[in-house]
């Protein structure tokens, strides 16, 4: 039934070392795996909490071993009568093979729990240039499962919209790809990940949706609940900055530099104890005794 709890599986997958475990802890907002700048450095396939619902939903995050030496692997499968059947099937040495061991384990991953697959490209480079592209696409697709292509390493949003384009024409109608999308691990926003949830969203079974509307309603409230603090801390600290007045005494700006009082550090966080304008802007009161008024500077001055 369309009401039960269920559990949608994302599986970021790519070539080896273009950033499936950055982009996770970006994502998740938390640490996770291990990043270092060499090849296989992920060695199986992890899945880490994205999202839950009140109703007992998950979303689910993977990150998988990357694929290696994908064109003699193409080239292997394709020489096999049951080309994904023998892959899965064949024994690997870890050691002596490592990119055939990881690829294996990557791709076991997708045909066994992954709905939709996240596959990640270095977007700083050409299309042309990736030679591994055609090969890993033509690998995904023999698995059946959806892929949204994600373009990591654009920059900020709102650049040079050229390297996007490049690969959007490059990838137009390429096998099991339903759509391309920006989603850089450094300068993503949250609008970006929000796109991503609609595109995933019709990609799934149709037992699988409900829940899904459930898990981005939990997402959009959660990242609401992230906005309204961040703004509050905003508004909190820019109060003080208003506030902040610092006296000049008769003698002028020396004397203000001498008898200026810095604010207290850390700030208290609002709706704290400590946060009424007095306590959290100690030099606001108003002038007294050997202050002359109408002099009041701000402390930046």
């Amino acid at each position: 039934m369309s009401g039960e709890p269920k559990t949608i599986s994302l599986s970021l997958v790519s070539h080896t070392n273009v950033g499936k475990t950055t982009l996770a802890r970006t994502l998740l907002a938390r640490d996770v795996g291990e990043v270092r700048d060499e090849a296989h450095v992920t060695e199986t396939a992890e899945a880490q909490l994205l999202i839950d619902s009140a109703e007992g939903d998950r979303l689910l995050l993977w990150d998988t071993p990357g694929f290696g030496d994908s064109l003699r692997l193409a080239k292997r499968m394709q020489q096999s009568g049951s080309a994904l059947g023998w892959f899965l099937s064949e024994v690997w040495d870890r050691w002596r093979d490592r990119a055939f061991w990881s690829s294996q384990r990557a791709l076991k991953h997708v045909w066994e729990q992954c709905d939709v697959v996240l596959y990640l490209v270095d977007a700083s480079q050409a299309p042309a240039d990736v030679g591994y592209l055609d090969a890993e696409l033509q690998v995904l697709a023999l698995t059946g499962k959806p892929v949204l292509v994600l373009l990591n390493q654009l920059g900020a949003p709102g650049q040079d919209g050229a390297p996007e384009a490049r690969w959007r024409e490059r990838l137009l109608g390429a096998q099991g790809v339903h759509a391309v999308l920006p989603l850089d691990a450094f300068t993503r926003c949250w609008v970006q990940e929000g796109v991503l949830w609609q595109a995933v969203a019709p990609l799934l079974p149709e037992t699988q949706r409900a829940a899904f509307e459930r898990l981005q309603a939990a997402w959009r409230e959660r990242q609401l609940a992230i906005w309204r603090e961040s703004m509050a801390e905003v508004a909190h600290r820019l109060a003080c900055a208003a506030m902040d007045l610092q006296p000049v005494e008769a003698d002028g700006w020396r004397g203000s530099m001498k008898s200026s009082r810095p604010l207290p550090w850390p700030w208290p966080a609002p709706g704290s104890s400590a946060s009424s304008s007095a306590a959290r802007c100690p030099s606001a009161s108003p002038p007294t005794g050997s202050q002359q008024p109408g002099t009041r500077t701000p402390a930046s001055m």
